[in-house]
C-alpha cells in the first residue's frame, strides 16, 4: 500500500475516535512515524504557540528518526550534534529521507482536518457519511424582529437508509418506502398515493453538512440543544446573510438550524430528540390501508421491471444510459431512472424550450444546456431531459456525445464598447435585499436587462408598462458567472452581466457594460 494513503488513513482513524486498523505489518521507521503521530493526537491545545512551532517540530521528529538525543553526539569541530545515518531494518535513514518524511507528516496533519486543527465540520461530514438511519422529534419555530417567537409545528421523524416516515402533531402520517409513497391522515379517513419522486424533509443533514463545508464558517461558541452539548457554527454565504448551525459534541451531527432574519422573520429547526442509527420498527415503511379509509391516487407511476413496460405505459421512446437504473418508474406522460441520488425524467417536448432565466447555458445535441443548480436540462429526438443529482454529468454523458458545460474563465463582459461603473456596496445591499426574500427579479438576467435598458430610455424612472418590452430581450450567452443579453429594440444591442457577489444561482446579477445600437 502506498506510506501516504497508509498515514492518511491512519490519521482518518484516530480522528474519528476508533483504532487504525492496518492490513500490512509496518516497518520499524513507519512505526516510529505511527507513534509520533499518536503523541501529537494526545495534545490538548490544538493551537500553535507561534510561528516558528512546526519547523521545531520537524526537526525533534527528524533527530528522533536518526537517533539524536540532546547531548547525545556532537562534533569534536563545532560542537554540533552528528546525525550519522542509522538502520531500521533493512533502510538507511539518512538526514534528509527523515526531514522529507516529517514534511509529509507535517503537511498531512495540517490539510486534512487533522491533529492540529479541531475541525468540526470535518467531523460532521465523517458523521453523516456514516449515518445510516435515525429517530428524532423536529421543533420548527419561528422569530420576528420584535423578538417574539412562536412554535410552527412539532412532527416526529425516522429515517432508516432511503427510506423515512413523518408524523404531524394531528396525526398525518407521510410514508416513503422506496418503492411507494403516501400520506395516511386519520382525520379524514384517507390514504393518498403520492408520486414516488425524489423529495427531502426539510432540516436535510446531508445538506446542511455540504452547505457548511462549502461556505466559510467559524466557530461561534457552545450552546446546549435539548440537554445536550453543541458546537455554535456561523455559516456565511459569499455576499449574504449570516446563519447558525448547531453540532452535536457526541454524535458529531446536526441538530439545530437557524436561518438569517429574512423579512423580519426567522425559523429555528431543533432536534429536540435525536437518536442516531436508531433501530426502525420494519412494519412502519409497510403499505397498508386501515379498515374504513379511503385510497386516493395521486398519479403514483408505476413501478416497471423493464424498458419497454416503461415505453408502453408512457407513449415514449426512451433514451437509455449505458449503465443501468435502480428503478424505473413509468407515468402516463413521462419516465422516471432512478439511480439512488441522481434521477433521469425524460417527457415528450412541446412547445419551444426556454431555459430558467437563472441558469447557465452549454450546448447537448446540437441546442441548449440548461445547468442550474444539481440539474441539467436539454432536448433530443423529441424528448425534454432533466439529469438531477451528484451523477448527472457521468449520465448526461451517457445520452449525448455533444454535451459542453459553461465555461465560467470564458470573458464575455470584456468585449462591451461601453463600460458601466460596479457599486460593490450597493451589489451587496441587494444581494442581502434577494436573499431576503425582496426584489428575485436581480436573480433574472433578463429583467436586470431590462430595467437598465428602459432606465436609459425614461431615466426618470419606469411608470407601467416599459417601452422596450421583455420580448424584445433574449438571452446570447451564460456561463453561470457573465451573461450577454440581446436587444432587438431600442437604444441598446447587447447587455453584458456579471454576478459580483456570488458566483451561484443566488447571487444577483449587475449591469457591467453595453453596447449601443
Amino acid at each position: 500500500m502506498d506510506i501516504e494513503k497508509r498515514i492518511s488513513d491512519y490519521i482518518d482513524a484516530l480522528n474519528e475516535e476508533r483504532e487504525p486498523e492496518e492490513k500490512e505489518e509496518a516497518s520499524p521507521d513507519l512505526e516510529r512515524l505511527f507513534k509520533t503521530i499518536r503523541l501529537v493526537r494526545t495534545l490538548k491545545e490544538p493551537a500553535m504557540p507561534d510561528p516558528a512551532y512546526p519547523q521545531r517540530l520537524v526537526k525533534i521528529v527528524a533527530g528522533r528518526l536518526n537517533g539524536l538525543q540532546p547531548g547525545s553526539c556532537r562534533s569534536a569541530k563545532t560542537g554540533k550534534e552528528k546525525a550519522a545515518p542509522r538502520r531500521f531494518g533493512r533502510r538507511f535513514w539518512t538526514p534528509a529521507a527523515a526531514l522529507a518524511a516529517c514534511l509529509l507528516l507535517g503537511f498531512l496533519l495540517v490539510t486534512r482536518a487533522g491533529l492540529f486543527k479541531g475541525d468540526t465540520v470535518y467531523a460532521m461530514e465523517k458523521a453523516v457519511a456514516r449515518l445510516a438511519g435515525y429517530q428524532g422529534v423536529l421543533e420548527i419555530r419561528s422569530e420576528n424582529a420584535a423578538g417574539e417567537v412562536w412554535l410552527n409545528c412539532r412532527v416526529e421523524i425516522w429515517s432508516d437508509s432511503e427510506r423515512y416516515a413523518v408524523r404531524q402533531e394531528d396525526g398525518t402520517l407521510t410514508v416513503n418506502n422506496g418503492e411507494r409513497k403516501w400520506q395516511l391522515s386519520p382525520q379524514s379517513k384517507t390514504v393518498t398515493v403520492q408520486p414516488l419522486l425524489p423529495d427531502s424533509m426539510g432540516f436535510d443533514l446531508r445538506d446542511e453538512a455540504a452547505r457548511a463545508r462549502q461556505y466559510p464558517h467559524t466557530i461561534a461558541g457552545v450552546d446546549t440543544v435539548a440537554d445536550r452539548k453543541a458546537t455554535k457554527l456561523e455559516i456565511t454565504p459569499p455576499g449574504g446573510l449570516a446563519y447558525y448551525l448547531w453540532i452535536d459534541a457526541e454524535t458529531n451531527l446536526p441538530v439545530q438550524l437557524q436561518t438569517a432574519m429574512h423579512n423580519a422573520l426567522q425559523t429555528t429547526y431543533t432536534f429536540v430528540s435525536f437518536e442516531p442509527n436508531a433501530t426502525v420498527d420494519p412494519r412502519l415503511f409497510v403499505y397498508e390501508v386501515p379498515e374504513g379509509y379511503t385510497v386516493v391516487e395521486s398519479d403514483p407511476g408505476v413501478l416497471v421491471a423493464t424498458v419497454e413496460e416503461a415505453a408502453a405505459i408512457s407513449g415514449l421512446a426512451p433514451l437509455l444510459p449505458r449503465e443501468a437504473p435502480q428503478r424505473i418508474l413509468a407515468f402516463p406522460d413521462r419516465i422516471v431512472m432512478d439511480y439512488g441520488d441522481t434521477t433521469i425524467v425524460e417527457l415528450k417536448a412541446t412547445g419551444v424550450f426556454e431555459p430558467e432565466a437563472t441558469a447557465a447555458l452549454g450546448s447537448a445535441a446540437g441546442g441548449p444546456l440548461e445547468v442550474c443548480w444539481e440539474r441539467l436540462r436539454w432536448r433530443q429526438e423529441g424528448l425534454e431531459i432533466a439529469v438531477e443529482g451528484p451523477q448527472r454529468l457521468e449520465l448526461a454523458r451517457q445520452l449525448t456525445a455533444d454535451l459542453t458545460l459553461p465555461d465560467p474563465d470564458a470573458d464575455l463582459t470584456g468585449k462591451a464598447r461601453v463600460k458601466v461603473p460596479v457599486d460593490y456596496e450597493l451589489a451587496r445591499a441587494n444581494q442581502q435585499q434577494v436573499d431576503g426574500g425582496s426584489s428575485p427579479w436581480q436573480l433574472d438576467p433578463l429583467q436586470v436587462a431590462l430595467t437598465f435598458v428602459n432606465l436609459l430610455v425614461t431615466p426618470e424612472g419606469i411608470t407601467g408598462e416599459p417601452q422596450i418590452a421583455m420580448t424584445s430581450f433574449s438571452p446570447v450567452a451564460n456561463n453561470g458567472v457573465e451573461a450577454v443579453v440581446a436587444v432587438d429594440a431600442g437604444p441598446v444591442q447587447y447587455v453584458y452581466l456579471k454576478r459580483l457577489i456570488r458566483q451561484d444561482e443566488s447571487g444577483i446579477w449587475s449591469v457591467v457594460g453595453y453596447d449601443p445600437r
